[in-house]
């Protein structure tokens, strides 16, 4: 005797015709076809797991019964093999070089008041050549020399991270000793994107100002993305990235994912508080600032009560 099962998926139910002399390997067969969950990675659920393929369906599930389906698609487990592949990879080659953790070979440049006075590509890695190019690229990219000259900074090194430092893309070490940037992708065979590695540096130049990531870095971190591209004359206004995208807007919840914590007494990672320099006072503490949002906030009360601020 037909009847039919429903199995649902992520949500999604789907009906199945069966009979009385239809196993439960039966129906894992149409299962697969329908979601693309192959048989040996479907997790079956009705009042707990089907585990027995021999047994009949119709002693296992009524007639109308509904069998929940747990298990990925042949699409995710491939792309789920692929990452894992490259995190292999990853591992392999950062054991392979971690003993080069040491080794720098700065490369001097002109002396200039305001920009970065030395370059440091890893020296034992692979295609160092292509690291320094990217070093001189970041360091002569016209935007990025408007930014440094208009507030003034002056990097001593501007340094490859080391891929051992999986955690972090970069860190402002003792507000310009040291800015190191992640240049390579995490298997070490190729290269980030530029604009990627360029909103880093941005990122720890806003570091030669503000220590810790509260409104005044971000602030100022989103000022100086949006200069590094509007400062930049042979652009002639011309967008970066997607079109449309004239600059990628940082935002305050991308902060730790860039830099984490502090270093200690040696320097600080991205963020981390500083021990050579005190942060610049607030111009808004105390009873100003008070006074400031105190303001603020009759003014938005009376825009959204319709009265002219």
């Amino acid at each position: 005797m037909s009847h039919s099962v429903s199995v649902s998926y992520r949500g999604s139910p789907r009906e199945f015709a069966v009979d009385d002399a239809t196993t439960l390997a039966q129906l894992r067969t149409q299962v697969e076809h329908a979601f693309g969950v192959a048989a040996a990675n479907q997790k079956l659920l009705y009042k707990g797991a089907l585990a027995d393929d021999g047994e009949l369906l119709r002693t296992l599930v009524p007639a109308g019964g509904r069998i929940v389906l747990v298990g990925p698609t042949g699409d995710e487990l491939a792309a789920h093999r692929a990452s894992a592949a490259r995190r292999d990879a990853g591992r392999a080659n950062n054991a392979r070089y971690r003993a080069t953790a040491a080794d720098v070979q700065p490369t001097p440049r002109a002396r200039d008041e305001f920009g970065f006075q030395a370059l440091e590509p890893l020296g034992l890695l692979p295609r160092r050549d292509e690291a320094l190019r990217l070093l001189r690229r970041l360091a002569a990219d016209e935007g990025v020399r408007a930014v440094v000259r208009k507030h003034r900074y002056s990097v001593g090194v501007l340094r490859e991270l080391h891929p051992s430092e999986r955690t972090i893309l970069g860190y402002n070490r003792n507000r310009g000793q040291v800015i190191a940037l992640r240049l390579r992708t995490d298997d070490l065979e190729g290269f980030r994107a530029y604009l990627a590695i360029r909103q880093v540096l941005m990122h720890e130049l806003a570091h030669m100002v503000w220590d810790n990531h509260d409104d005044r870095f971000h602030a100022l971190n989103r000022q100086l993305c949006r200069e590094v591209v509007d400062l930049d004359w042979t652009r002639s206004g011309r967008t970066v990235g997607p079109a449309g995208a004239v600059y990628a807007e940082p935002q305050p919840s991308d902060a730790a994912h860039v830099d984490g914590g502090s270093l200690g007494a040696t320097g600080f990672v991205l963020g981390g508080a500083a021990p050579l320099l005190p942060p610049p006072p607030d111009p808004l503490a105390g009873d100003a600032a008070r006074h400031v949002r105190r303001e603020q906030a009759y003014r938005a009360w009376k825009k959204r009560s319709g009265q002219q601020p």
